[in-house]
């Protein structure tokens, strides 16, 4: 393997402050010229003005992001009786895996997959397909679930999530980079981490095994919504790799 599973979750203040220096530095050349033009007095004025668009800046720049992804893929609450099933596995797993409990969402389609977004692990939401939760069964789900949970508890779901406002801002981009703005989403062996890591939780490699087998035989394919959230899903939503899921079926069987 290339890389280990657990990190650290990264912390929405980095990309808070990656958003605030540009804004910081423009903020810096207006004081100067405020100074040239008022003296002290212009300079205070222009580094107060800075202050306060740089703390709004760093405490809004993660606000929406993830309201708004649900939005566009038109995900509904999972409050009705069919997804009971899914509320009961979740709340049980969030106190398994140590993570909060996300937001929990449907997203009807009869495709099967499962989506995790968030800017922290206070402020995430767990969606998944109707399909899904048509599809399989409650040791199936178990499996996607919990694999959902590790993927919490990983930490990249949040790199990717604000990874989907940074595609709009690309001097917050090159200023998150400088500032180690990174995620495992490039690892090629980070679905069978993840894979494996969920089976830990629940003890029963078959019930993922079977999940990731009705996701080859139904049909995996979701419009994604924004390119930084396509490895967050259980399976590639967009190019469903045949040969890929049946090489994470074969990994897990050897546990």
């Amino acid at each position: 393997m290339t890389s280990t599973l657990e990190q650290a979750s990264p912390r929405s203040a980095r990309y808070g402050l990656a958003a605030a220096l540009p804004l910081a530095l423009l903020g810096l050349i207006v004081a100067a010229v405020l100074a040239g033009v008022a003296g002290i007095v212009g300079l205070i004025i222009g580094l107060l003005i800075t202050a306060v668009a740089v703390v709004v800046r760093m405490r809004t720049f993660a606000a929406g992001i993830d309201d708004a992804i649900i939005h566009q893929l038109g995900a509904k609450p999972a409050d009705g009786p069919e997804a009971a099933g899914f509320r009961n596995l979740a709340e049980g797993l969030s106190a398994t895996a140590g993570v909060p409990l996300p937001e929990l969402l449907i997203l009807d389609t009869p495709s099967v997959n499962l989506l995790v977004v968030g800017t922290d692990a206070e402020h995430a939401a767990m969606i998944a397909t109707s399909g899904l939760l048509s599809q399989l069964s409650r040791v199936e789900l178990e499996g996607v679930v919990a694999r959902a949970f590790v993927q919490l508890r990983q930490g990249d779901v949040f790199s990717a999530t604000m990874g989907v406002r940074l595609e709009a801002a690309p001097a917050t981009r090159v200023f998150a980079s400088m500032l180690g703005h990174s995620s495992s989403l490039g690892d090629p062996d980070r679905d069978l981490l993840l894979d494996r890591s969920a089976v830990v939780l629940t003890r029963y490699p078959p019930g993922l095994i079977g999940a990731l087998g009705v996701c080859l035989r139904v049909g995996s394919m979701v419009s994604a919504g924004s390119p930084s959230l396509r490895r967050l899903w259980l399976v590639d939503p967009i190019s469903v790799d045949a040969d890929a899921l049946t090489h994470r079926m074969e990994a897990l069987r050897l546990l």
